[in-house]
């Protein structure tokens, strides 16, 4: 494509451009300037557009904000360069020098800016400034329950032997002001949150030859360094999927040792296995869904930039594409330097870097890996954010070849039942990833087999190919589950919007508010928490928030271990707990026990004939404090047990569920 430059002039940024004049001491402002780009090429999606963050070369003070505007059908895509000077006149120096790293999190712009030893905090609508954090040496961003986590070199920029261990910082995301810290690896890099803990990527850059080879697992409770996990050398880029596992790139040592990739999954307890190698040279990697989209240099030369491409099926852990189809206008490809992907859409971008002093590029590619267009950028593009959180987008529409069912089961933790371990059957060698895997074989596609959730607590979590619609006044999904008359085993149903686009069921939980809350409010129990410990081929001890204690016992009928065998400690679980709906109707030495049903609001509460009693609205979201929340939608749902009680020879009450379907889908 031809390169074009289109300069903003009007009186409105004359005026800014004098006004700013004034303020710097006779520097100027470099106005941002516009490229349009050809109609119709960027796939609708909901999401807006996308920031691009240049480094600009270290000791330049040239990092720099591009917009890539999406388009709509007022205004035409275009590519607007250098947005963060014009639109803050006042800031001596612009935004730094170097630029690394560039995320959204609610309403807020969130930059790194390193040599310059700031977080910039910018609105994530107009790239205004609010306000910054000073951090030494700050690398990278992870967002978790309020807080950013900013990892730090800590040390000057500069080569030693003698650099110092690195920091994580905590910092308020409404104050903006630093709360915690705590000491990692030798030049953190990047981060993720899985579980309660932050994986952070240790690289030990500063003292080649030697590197750092490390993940340092912090507990976000405590905020604490808990154990370390040995990799490869020069750790770079870390990314969790949807399933809690980690991806990883080695840069290795640029000599002998090659870059790799890594996986490090978990076993059934959440401890970290041993990583698994990957054969593949990764310098950026991108997670949307299950798969996982890289780049890398396939030449031994580090110099010669031979571009190599792929995607993966994290599920699967085998590499079943590559990302980019070949085109001419790849030889054009300097120096590949990231690559994002459009989590709607799945179209992506390749960031070019060329030769670091100059504007680098910017290709897009469709989403067969197919060349479309590519741009002028600021130097050295290096990340990217899309802007336009999900919770403020419209409903996506179904694409063509979706379904009306499961598409997957992302999380399977019973508690202890004496179905458990049955259905699903655990085998020796699973772990939480194949029981999953097993969930969603039973369940995906409207196959209608039967999944046990255990006792109170046990839950299962599963998505559809696309968002569940809220049609105000309507019901929007129906879970089917296997009560009949006289055996109702309720479970609470929660929603979850995935504000964070990363495919994870790791955002804010809304629990659907059912009947009993208003049938019998002096019943109910909010915040409950109930504790199981493993006891093998024996009754299961509890405890709960409430001073009781009790067991899941064991009978005749089923002799298999009851407590979940891919989980080797204890289990807790904070929720809802409903009250008690089972009363024997026999005798104590001819029992016959009867669980009634609920009025609505609950799977396994009705027979599945009956759709109306099995059908959520998620119109019925509260959040915490039972105030109603307003959702457009759900991307995860989630299905636990909501009753603590024992049966007789019937045993415990466990919510079990067989399917669920989009009311709404249109074939």
């Amino acid at each position: 494509m031809k390169k074009n430059h289109y300069i903003l002039v009007s009186l409105c940024l004359m005026t800014l451009l004098l006004a700013a004049t004034a303020c710097r001491n006779d520097d100027y402002v470099v106005l941002s300037d516009t490229q349009a780009l050809p109609p119709s090429t960027i796939p609708a999606g909901q999401l807006k557009g996308m920031y691009v963050l240049c480094e600009g070369n270290m000791g330049s003070n040239k990092a720099s904000v591009d917009y890539l505007y999406f388009g709509d059908s007022l205004q035409p895509a275009a590519y607007h360069r250098n947005i963060y000077a014009e639109r803050n006149p006042s800031e001596v120096k612009e935004l730094g020098d170097v630029g690394n790293d560039i995320q959204i999190y609610g309403n807020r712009l969130w930059m790194t800016i390193n040599c310059s030893n700031k977080v910039e905090v910018a609105t994530a609508d107009g790239c205004l400034k609010i306000g910054k954090v000073d951090v030494p040496n700050c690398r990278y961003l992870a967002f978790s329950g309020g807080y950013a986590y900013v990892s730090s070199y800590v040390g000057p920029v500069q080569m030693s032997g003698d650099a110092p261990l690195g920091r994580v910082y905590k910092v308020d995301t409404l104050t903006l002001q630093k709360v915690d810290s705590v000491v990692v690896g030798y030049q953190p890099e990047e981060m993720a949150v899985v579980d309660g803990r932050l994986y952070v990527a240790n690289s030990g850059g500063y003292r080649a030859p030697n590197y750092d080879r490390t993940v340092s697992v912090i507990d976000l409770d405590s905020f604490r360094e808990v154990e370390k996990i040995d990799v490869a050398p020069n750790l770079h880029r870390l990314r969790a999927d949807r399933y809690g596992q980690l991806w990883v790139s080695s840069r290795g040592d640029y000599a002998s040792v090659p870059s790799r990739l890594y996986l490090i999954a978990a076993d059934g307890a959440g401890r970290r296995l041993q990583p698994q190698m990957f054969d593949l040279p990764v310098s950026d990697l991108c997670i949307v869904g299950d798969s996982l989209y890289f780049i890398g240099n396939s030449s031994s030369n580090t110099q010669s930039h031979q571009l190599q491409s792929g995607i993966i099926n994290v599920n699967t852990r085998q590499q079943v594409a590559s990302a980019i189809t070949h085109a001419p206008e790849l030889e054009d490809i300097e120096l590949p330097y990231g690559i994002v992907v459009n989590p709607e859409t799945r179209d992506f971008y390749l960031m070019d870097a060329k030769n670091y002093v100059s504007s680098g590029q910017l290709f897009h590619f469709l989403a067969d890996g197919s060349f479309d267009w590519k741009v002028w950028t600021g130097d050295i593009p290096t990340a990217a954010a899309f802007v336009g959180s999900r919770l403020d987008v419209a409903y996506q529409p179904i694409e063509e070849g979706g379904s009306r069912y499961i598409q997957a089961v992302d999380e399977y933790v019973p508690a202890p039942g004496q179905f458990v371990n049955t259905m699903p059957a655990y085998e020796e060698g699973d772990d939480a990833r194949t029981m999953a895997a097993k969930c969603t074989e039973a369940l995906a596609g409207g196959k209608g087999g039967t999944v046990c959730l255990g006792g109170y607590g046990g839950y299962i979590t599963f998505h559809f190919d696309h968002r569940i619609k809220n049609v105000e006044g309507e019901c929007d999904f129906y879970i089917a589950g296997n009560a009949h008359s006289g055996a109702s085993e309720a479970g609470i149903v929660m929603v979850s919007i995935d504000e964070n686009r990363n495919g994870i069921p790791d955002d804010t939980w809304f629990e659907l508010k059912g009947s009993a809350d208003d049938e019998k409010p002096e019943a109910m129990t909010y915040h409950y928490t109930v504790t199981y410990q493993p006891a093998s081929l024996a009754d299961i001890p509890w405890t709960d928030s409430k001073g009781n204690m009790g067991f899941i016992y064991r009978n005749g009928f089923h002799q298999q271990e009851y407590y979940p065998q891919w989980i080797k400690e204890n289990l807790s679980f904070t929720g809802t707990l409903l009250p008690p709906n089972a009363v024997n109707q026999g005798t104590e030495k001819v029992p016959y026990w009867v669980l009634g049903s609920f009025g609505y609001g609950y799977v396994d509460n009705a027979e599945n004939r009956n759709r109306e009693a099995c059908s959520f609205d998620i119109g019925w979201a509260v959040d915490e404090n039972r105030k109603p929340v307003k959702l457009p939608g759900a991307d995860f749902i989630r299905v636990y047990t909501a009753l603590n009680q024992q049966c007789g020879w019937i045993g415990e009450t466990s919510t079990e569920i067989t399917g669920a379907e989009d009311l709404h889908f249109q074939e």
